[in-house]
């Protein structure tokens, strides 16, 4: 399934909840008693019982919950829908769940508390709820404060680094690497994004600038950004969708094919193809790119995107052109 779409779910005089479900997998996180619950409840009695229930629900595809204990049977029977699942779903953590969503011809609004490690969801499509009156809508549990950089406070994030690490240990580290060589910054990798919580703990003293795959980051956001919201005068997380948009996004590769992916990804992502957006954008760079000076692979990093003249304009999409 491919595409944004507008939700709008309300009892008759009462509760509406209104938001855009933009990818495959979606996270409303959140206390007791904002209204999550509520929620899935409404999406559920609507399933069942349609208008009868008192459950006004427009959108343009179908939108269902996941209620069987046998959730796999149903799961099966839902295509090219919204599927609502609460986080009271024994399974939710489970190896078999993450793998019934791969692949999926459908779009998941999940409700939970806890990270979901097994599924790649993105640090933007992780939202509360906010509540104004009986109105309802979604707003993202992470903000970003420009440049790519997220963070629990307002305060603006500190400019002078001694460390630059990533997740990335191939391509995006050598161009990282590349880039600072000579310039009294350090580039470590983590390894993976997983990687990067247990790095930061080791080095809480360093003066770091964290950068990583942000489509893939939404299950280590909390902790990371707390971690940082502790340690804000030495610490900034930069989180851009990945390594391959910020060299599209860049210009370094052009054509009117990336021209209209970046322009609304969510109408060319196909989200039973790519579990997220990383591997769209990386199979849109190997393509676009191939023949040219700049043909792309995650295990070795051409010479061309490392030249200062392509390389400022990636640094430039994450403000972080002056770091030293």
């Amino acid at each position: 399934m491919k595409g944004s779409y507008e939700v709008a779910v309300s009892r008759r005089r009462g509760t509406k909840y209104q938001f855009t479900v933009r990818r495959n997998i979606t996270v409303i996180r959140g206390d007791s008693g904002t209204g999550k619950t509520t929620l899935f409840d409404m999406v559920a009695d609507h399933m069942r019982y349609g208008e009868q229930s008192g459950v006004s629900l427009q959108c343009d595809r179908p939108c269902v919950a996941l209620t069987d204990m046998d959730w796999r049977s149903q799961l099966a029977g839902f295509q090219d829908s919204i599927v609502f699942i609460d986080e009271g779903l024994k399974d939710l953590l489970s190896h078999d769940f993450a793998q019934a969503v791969r692949g999926s011809s459908n779009y998941f609004v999940i409700i939970a508390r806890a990270d979901l490690p097994s599924l790649p969801y993105s640090v933007d499509e992780v939202y509360k709820i906010k509540t104004s009156g009986k109105f309802h809508s979604l707003v993202p549990m992470y903000a970003e404060r420009g440049g790519h950089r997220h963070s629990l406070s307002a305060a603006k994030p500190k400019q002078d680094f001694s460390v630059l690490v990533t997740e990335d240990s191939k391509a995006g580290f050598q161009f990282y690497q590349a880039r600072f060589t000579g310039s009294g910054v350090v580039c470590e990798s983590a390894g993976s994004n997983a990687g990067v919580l247990s790095w930061l703990d080791e080095h809480r003293d360093e003066r770091v600038f964290v950068v990583a795959d942000g489509a893939a980051f939404g299950p280590y956001a909390d902790r990371v950004l707390k971690l940082q919201n502790e340690h804000r005068d030495t610490m900034a997380v930069c989180l851009p969708e990945s390594f391959e948009w910020l060299v599209l996004a860049s210009g370094a590769v052009r054509s009117p094919k990336i021209e209209a992916a970046l322009a609304e990804p969510s109408d060319h992502i196909d989200g039973a193809e790519f579990m997220s957006w990383e591997q769209f954008f990386t199979k849109l760079l190997r393509e676009e790119a191939d023949g040219t000076a700049f043909a792309y692979s995650k295990a070795e990093l051409a010479e061309a995107y490392a030249l200062p003249q392509n390389a400022d304009k990636v640094m430039a999409l994450i403000a972080c052109r002056n770091v030293k």
